[in-house]
């Protein structure tokens, strides 16, 4: 019994320590708490940024509802699977569209699309890398 006891004492800081690593090796933000994201960032209609952590080094709106958005060397945005979702803010009839590496934007970067009625339109939106 104290065996089993000891066995399963040891799962519990197994986990524990592979949990507490998980969140160490997170990188550290600037001024958003996301400790199991490698990227996020809430921009602006403008392209402006209101929270980001410190793995994306800019954001620009090169065009009307075109967002770019440069991440950090240490996060590849060719593997990555970016999300975008937009503000409560935005009209409801909106939409929001992502891709990685579009030659429109910057190397390592992910394009962000925003719309109203299917046209263009700025509109603020929440990015996360996972």
């Amino acid at each position: 019994m104290r065996s089993k006891l000891v066995l399963a004492g040891l799962g519990v800081v197994t986990v524990g320590a592979t949990l507490g690593g998980i969140a160490m090796a997170a990188d550290p933000t600037s001024n958003t708490v996301a400790p199991y994201a490698q990227a996020a960032a809430t921009v602006n209609s403008d392209g402006g940024t209101s929270q980001k952590t410190n793995t994306v080094t800019s954001v620009s709106r090169p065009a009307t509802g075109s967002y770019c958005v440069v991440l950090a060397s240490g996060v590849q945005a060719s593997k990555s699977i970016p999300m975008a979702t937009l503000s409560n803010t935005a009209p409801r009839n909106s939409g929001v569209r992502v891709s990685r590496n579009d030659s429109s934007c910057p190397a390592n970067s992910i394009r962000v699309t925003t719309s109203t009625d299917g046209a263009a339109a700025n509109q603020p939106f929440y990015l996360l890398i996972p």
